[in-house]
């Protein structure tokens, strides 16, 4: 399989970048609505599986992209932010399933953390992503 060019990885960068975005406004969502008691558990854990599997399926696509030697670096930090992504939607997943209420609130604050992180490392990668577009 022939190897992308910069160019078109960096497009490919900048679509998994926006579909993350996108999956974190409905993760968002879906942990307001479960917080104000407008959605049922099951219902919650369910989306909340969509939208893992989404992720992954992101995850996964982005994985097999072949960019040229000088973008490597940046693929594995696009890859390490999806894996902090996927982390803090297992943390949700986990806390909602928690029984005890110290450790629902340990593990909700672990998903708030790396969802932070998150958001921190996608925000400098986008930014890469673009100024790497306007050049080419």
């Amino acid at each position: 399989m022939l190897g992308l060019t910069k160019r078109q990885f960096l497009k490919k960068s900048k679509k998994a970048l926006q579909e993350t975005g996108v999956q974190i406004l409905s993760y968002r969502r879906l942990m307001n609505m479960e917080d104000k008691g407008e959605i049922s558990l099951l219902e919650a854990q369910r989306s909340l599986d969509r939208l893992r599997n989404e992720v992954e399926d992101t995850f996964s696509r982005f994985e097999k992209l072949n960019p040229p030697s000088e973008c490597l670096g940046l693929k594995q930090m696009i890859i390490k932010a999806l894996i902090i992504f996927h982390e803090s939607l297992v943390a949700y997943s986990e806390s909602l399933l928690a029984s005890e209420s110290d450790l629902k609130e340990k593990l909700q604050k672990r998903s708030d953390e790396e969802l932070l992180k998150y958001k921190e490392l996608s925000l400098s990668l986008s930014r890469e992503v673009d100024a790497g577009l306007q050049k080419n």
